[in-house]
């Protein structure tokens, strides 16, 4: 079953919701539609996938993966040299509104892990297509969050949202909106105001002495991750012989499904 829903942002803009009760990926439907000229602010929403789980991976035949799977087409104006924060700043997007909805401690990975009590519950992805003038023809950016009544218990508010908005709104729905909220909100600041999502995706960031490894030479060598290079976003660490290096791809690190909540 396929629902249409169509929300106002809070400077206007006006976003399409496709909304699904299960797809293979949301990511795929909304690559196909970007491609085939859908506008920009069209969003495809799912409460489930039976191709990909959260964390990207393949699902095996007959499995599903529940949560939130929501991918929007953007048509910017900007140049994918001024593209590099978009991973943190949806980072920021994701947690601010995850964080309306839960009591536990969430944090952020990198480059736009979520983390709840230590367990990735969730993460973003960026995704974007050049036209022949080296601009972009569209960029995809999807949230994926797996959402249980343990981590994310319905609110008073959202039951009653559930109830007098629309039968067929589901808590899932009611969080894909905010996301979309906050993330419409940071989105026409991006070039100009950085800081605005920066400061906060450097106070959220959870990883800041994990251990882990590091690829380097095609070698994988001991590491401590240290931090966020405010300047852009890159990742410090410390080698096992106290050189700071910083890190520009997610490929050279690896980093762990599940860390230990600092006290």
């Amino acid at each position: 079953m396929v629902t249409n829903v169509i929300m106002r942002t809070a400077d206007g803009k006006i976003l399409h919701l496709e909304c699904h009760e299960s797809l293979p990926s949301t990511s795929e439907l909304a690559r196909a539609y970007a491609r085939a000229g859908y506008s920009d602010g069209y969003v495809v929403f799912s409460e489930a996938q039976t191709k990909f789980d959260f964390k990207g991976n393949p699902l095996p035949e007959g499995e599903v993966e529940r949560g939130v799977f929501l991918s929007c087409i953007l048509r910017p104006s900007f140049f994918p040299s001024q593209a590099g924060f978009l991973g943190a700043m949806s980072a920021v997007a994701l947690i601010t509104a995850l964080e309306e909805h839960t009591s536990k401690k969430l944090g952020i990975g990198w480059v736009s892990d979520i983390f709840c009590e230590g367990k990735k519950i969730g993460s973003t992805a960026t995704e974007g297509k050049l036209d022949s003038f080296m601009a972009y023809e569209y960029v995809i950016i999807s949230f994926f969050v797996k959402v249980s009544e343990e981590d994310f218990p319905p609110r008073l508010s959202d039951l009653i949202k559930k109830v007098f908005e629309s039968e067929n709104t589901s808590i899932s729905l009611i969080i894909a909106k905010k996301i979309l909220e906050k993330f419409f909100y940071l989105y026409p600041r991006r070039v100009k105001s950085p800081e605005k999502f920066m400061e906060i995706y450097k106070q959220k960031f959870t990883l800041c002495g994990i251990e882990t490894r590091y690829t380097e030479d095609s070698k994988r060598r001991k590491c401590k991750i240290l931090g966020i290079d405010g300047a852009d976003g890159r990742l410090i660490i410390e080698t096992k012989h106290g050189e700071m290096k910083h890190i520009s791809s997610s490929k050279n690190i690896i980093i762990p499904d599940k860390i230990k909540i600092k006290s």
